[in-house]
């Protein structure tokens, strides 16, 4: 309420005044009439904007807020919990595919102690070496017609448990001449710089080597995967 405001509103008073004129309490009154629409008009508009601010938050920072422990010993995680390393395996059979030669990889599985069967097809003029449980497996020359599709590469026997595979492929040319034994196998791997090269390896339970073992069925309810015999 301005002075200016002010004069204006007791000049247009004056012009319809009561009898005996304009008191200062009814000045007073008018005033206060004034400020208590007007504050609670800014009322509104504030309590407007602080509705939006509090659903902006919420829309962007709905995460949840992780609580105390309880007395029971209960305590909140706020992430999802990641997979511990001697958690699930998956089972045979198993197929991988790699885009680098010259690079051994590894993955885990589990199984019964069994004999396994390795297929392992790679580009023409390339080499495979395969490892179970840190031992050397099965090496040779592999390619796309290498002891007939689907490639079977060599025989194995598994652990009762989880097991790990670790595979790479080479240039047959950088192999040489000679028996392939653990060390020579590393240092052929060790010496080899990667290079681009399309290759598969294919582990399965022997008993089933005469399945197709490029034929697989799924359980739509469990996601197990078995050979087609």
């Amino acid at each position: 309420m301005t002075e200016q405001r002010l004069r204006d509103l007791l000049d247009h008073d004056s012009a319809g005044a009561p009898p005996g004129g304009i008191r200062l309490a009814d000045v007073d009154a008018r005033v206060r009439r004034l400020r208590w629409r007007r504050g609670r008009a800014a009322g509104s508009v504030a309590a407007a904007a602080l509705a939006v601010t509090a659903v902006t938050v919420l829309t962007v920072d709905a995460r949840p807020v992780p609580q105390a422990a309880s007395a029971s010993g209960d305590v909140w995680v706020g992430a999802l919990a990641e997979p511990s390393p001697g958690g699930a395996q998956p089972g045979l059979p198993l197929f991988h595919g790699y885009s680098q030669g010259g690079r051994r990889e590894t993955f885990t599985f589990r199984a019964k102690a069994e004999r396994l069967s390795f297929a392992l097809t790679c580009p023409s003029g390339g080499y495979g070496l395969v490892w179970l449980n840190g031992d050397l497996a099965a090496t040779g020359a592999c390619g796309p017609t290498v002891r007939q599709p689907p490639g079977w590469f060599g025989d194995a026997t598994a652990r009762d448990g989880v097991n790990e595979v670790s595979a790479a492929v080479v240039r047959a040319a950088d192999v040489g001449t000679g028996p392939m034994t653990a060390a020579s196998a590393e240092l052929l791997l060790a010496r080899t710089a990667s290079y681009a090269a399309e290759w598969r390896l294919t582990l399965v339970d022997a008993r089933t080597r005469s399945c197709r073992a490029d034929v697989i069925r799924v359980d739509p309810r469990s996601g197990e995967i078995t050979a087609r015999c």
